[in-house]
């Protein structure tokens, strides 16, 4: 009977100790996001005045009660102005490892966007229209 209350006690601090790894891992990438910028060909990608559209965060280890010390992040984003790009960064034991701009083409922000059918209305009306008259 100890044993079992032991093995529920043990399961239910990794979930815990998991989610509070995945929080301190999203307020990294945050705070990275927030004042991570670059310009390419005379075109300014500044996070902190993007809007993040699209956005995901992977643990290195998939177990769910398993804390892992690993992350990549990728977050699909656009500008004020309308150029799209991709903001990745990777977490290593905890530390932020590397922050990256990656421009893209609105061809590529469309074919990440195709599962996601509300997004893809919201950001690319016309891609609808396109697709009811073929």
């Amino acid at each position: 009977m100890e044993s079992l209350l032991v093995i529920i006690l043990g399961v239910f601090v990794l979930h815990y100790l998991s989610q509070r790894q995945d929080q301190a891992a999203e307020k990294l990438i945050g705070g990275a996001f927030d004042r991570f910028e670059r310009i390419y060909n005379g075109v300014k990608y500044a996070c902190l005045d993007a809007t993040v559209v699209r956005r995901s965060l992977h643990r290195e280890i998939a177990l769910p009660l398993v804390p892992s010390p690993n992350y990549s992040a990728r977050a699909l984003c656009r500008t004020e102005e309308g150029d799209w790009f991709w903001f990745d960064s990777e977490i290593r034991f905890m530390k932020l490892k590397h922050t990256r701009i990656t421009p893209c083409s609105k061809k590529e922000a469309l074919e990440a966007l195709k599962d996601t059918p509300e997004i893809l209305q919201h950001y690319f009306p016309d891609c609808n229209k396109q697709q009811q008259s073929a």
